[in-house]
Order: C-alpha cells, then sequence, then structure tokens
C-alpha cells in the first residue's frame, strides 16, 4: 500500500520505457495532499527546505519501489527549486540519499511550482540493468559536461 499523495495532474507517478524508469515531478505533498515542512512545531510558516527535500526524496523512493527500482538506480536528476538560496541546504541532504557514483544532476532556479508552498521538486530516470551478469552489462555511455 503507497503512502503517497495522487498525482496534481492527469499524468503517472512514473512511466517506464525499456530499461529506464522515468518519475515525473515529485513534490514534498504528504498523502493527505498538505505539504511537508511549511509550518514548524510552534505554527510559524517556515517552508523548511530540509525538511521538503527529505520527504521529496522519501517518495521518489517509494515511487521507484512501486517501479521495481530503488534510489541507487538512478541515474539522472532534476531539481527545481524556488529560491537559489537554498541551494546548500537542499544540497545537504540531497548528498545522504545516493552513494558513489551518483547519478547526474542538473538544478534549476524556477519563479514558482504547481502550489505556493512548494520549495523544491524533483524528477529522476532510473536504470533497470538486465539480469545478465554485471561484467557483460554495459552501462551507459557517460557524458561529460563541456
Amino acid at each position: 500500500m503507497t503512502t503517497l499523495p495522487p498525482p496534481l495532474g492527469k499524468y503517472p507517478r512514473f512511466r517506464r520505457a525499456g530499461d529506464f524508469i522515468h518519475v515525473s515531478g515529485v513534490s514534498a505533498r504528504l498523502p493527505d495532499g498538505t505539504i511537508d515542512g511549511v509550518i514548524d512545531e510552534a505554527g510559524v510558516l517556515r517552508h523548511d527546505v530540509g525538511i521538503q527535500t527529505r520527504r521529496v526524496m522519501r517518495n521518489v523512493a517509494e515511487i521507484l519501489e512501486l517501479a521495481g527500482a530503488t534510489l541507487a538506480d538512478c541515474i539522472d536528476i532534476t531539481v527545481f527549486l524556488t529560491r537559489a538560496e537554498d541551494f546548500d541546504a537542499f544540497n545537504r541532504i540531497y548528498g545522504d540519499c545516493f552513494a558513489a557514483p551518483a547519478p547526474a544532476r542538473t538544478t534549476v532556479i524556477v519563479r514558482g511550482l504547481p502550489h505556493p508552498d512548494m520549495v523544491v521538486e524533483v524528477k529522476a530516470v532510473a536504470w533497470l540493468r538486465p539480469s545478465a551478469p554485471e561484467e557483460s552489462t554495459p552501462a551507459p555511455e557517460a557524458a561529460h559536461a563541456g
């Protein structure tokens, strides 16, 4: 049973294309549809990027599990942040989610996300290696940014 909220629009949580799983943009929404990391324990509006990042990555991991994958299978991540000043705090939490080799990643600062309380959204691509022995399974070609 999933603890994920339903998507905000008419789109799937993920699509599989061959050995690749494309995860739609994931936010810090809780199962009841509210957004994690918005109100602190004292009832103050905060928009905590750390709390939202942890929730986003838990949600991504749960979606990948539904697809038969894990965060370790991710090869590409796109991050959308609404505030450039949240980059370092996001990176601290994100860095704990992946062992080497980490997936390729792009971070984009955006004016807004689908709900005004969302400060981070993550889109992921995972690669499910064929079940052949690892030595005989070539990895996708690595591309280096120029």
